[in-house]
């Protein structure tokens, strides 16, 4: 599980042009539709699946539940294969693993790869700057686009799927320059529903092991 913790630490120019693969609908487009789905959303809650490759061992499936309330709060409650929880509230992140009883505790600020990674899921209207942008074509179902950051250490690339119906995100894959990958399938995304803040404000429990990097 410490390998998604790294993998999430690293998850936190529109060109003008026809994206790759037959599409009519250029990149600035469909960024401007991304954005605007986006523009108004105070909170979302989205069911996920994570597909984590990390060279040398087996791929591991995740499944759980993620909450953003912009633009600094994010939990992540992963229910299989195990119960595990990762909170994220302005500069700290927490993960919390309660079969270990440990909470494993870090300041993101300090990581040089902090604020493009934020950005990835709670601040859309800034991949211009913190990314360039090129279309990679389409599917049935979604539009294709490919983030490349401009100052991140860890992640090469990041491959991204928008819905042609919603143009919300549902899928996500972040290659890292290591040779590891991560894929995040987003679905039931519900917008607006007056997520309170004390959903994002864990207290570690009494006996727990605490490690801080």
């Amino acid at each position: 599980m410490r390998n998604v913790f790294l993998a999430l630490l690293s998850l936190f120019l529109v060109v003008t042009q026809p994206s790759p693969g037959g599409s009519n609908v250029s990149t600035e487009e469909i960024m401007d539709r991304l954005q605007s789905a986006y523009r108004d959303v105070k909170d979302i809650t989205i069911h996920f699946t994570q597909k984590t490759s990390v060279q040398g061992f087996e791929e591991k499936v995740f499944e759980g539940r993620l909450y953003i309330k912009r633009p600094k709060l994010i939990r992540w409650d992963y229910s299989k294969p195990v119960k595990q929880n990762i909170f994220i509230t302005g500069e700290k992140m927490t993960l919390y693993l309660p079969e270990e009883g440990q909470a494993i505790v870090q300041t993101i600020s300090d990581h040089p790869d902090a604020e493009p990674a934020m950005g990835l899921l709670s601040n859309i209207e800034k991949w211009e700057d913190l990314f360039t942008i090129k279309g990679e074509g389409e599917d049935a179902d979604s539009f294709r686009i490919e983030l490349r950051p401009k100052t991140m250490l860890l992640v090469e690339k990041v491959s991204v799927a928008i819905s042609k119906e919603t143009f919300y995100l549902n899928e996500m894959t972040l290659f890292e320059k290591s040779g590891n990958k991560v894929t995040f399938h987003f679905s039931g995304t519900k917008t607006n529903s007056g997520l309170k803040d004390s959903l994002f404000d864990f207290k570690i429990p009494k006996g727990v092991e605490v490690l801080e990097y």
